[in-house]
């Protein structure tokens, strides 16, 4: 079973189709590249991939779930996220703490355990920078 795959995925703004008939086949352990010039898709892509977008044609599977109607959290959930091109956010910090930052959200503690810093949030911040370092 596919990891991700897309089937005529498409996507127009008005009479511009920005996206049109795209077929992905992502497997488990393949590494995939997207190339192209500048206007040729590639942002609109990665945003009908995770929800940024809604695609006016074809659909979306992660491991044969069809996303097609899902929220970008639903699509996170699901482990597909995209990150931003812009390498000054966290400059003062290590890969690894740039990782844990972006893992917050999974992070299985509340508010008050994280504002207090109470034994959970370590056990889970232990086990969060195990995953980063894997």
């Amino acid at each position: 079973m596919a990891l991700l795959k897309t089937n005529d995925l498409g996507i127009a703004f008005g009479e511009l189709k920005a996206v049109d008939g795209v077929n992905i086949e992502i497997n488990d352990g393949e590494l995939i590249g997207l190339i192209g010039p500048n206007g040729a898709g590639k942002t609109t892509l990665f945003n009908l991939l995770t929800g940024v977008y809604k695609a006016t044609s074809g659909n979306i599977e992660i491991v044969g779930i069809d996303i097609n109607k899902k929220s970008t959290p639903e699509i996170v959930g699901l482990g597909l996220a995209r990150t931003f091109q812009n390498i000054r956010l966290f400059k003062e910090l290590s890969v690894i703490d740039n990782v844990l930052i972006a893992m917050t959200g999974k992070q299985p503690v509340g508010v008050l355990s994280s504002i207090f810093r109470l034994p959970n949030f370590y056990k889970a911040e232990k086990n969060m920078l195990k995953q980063a370092e894997e």
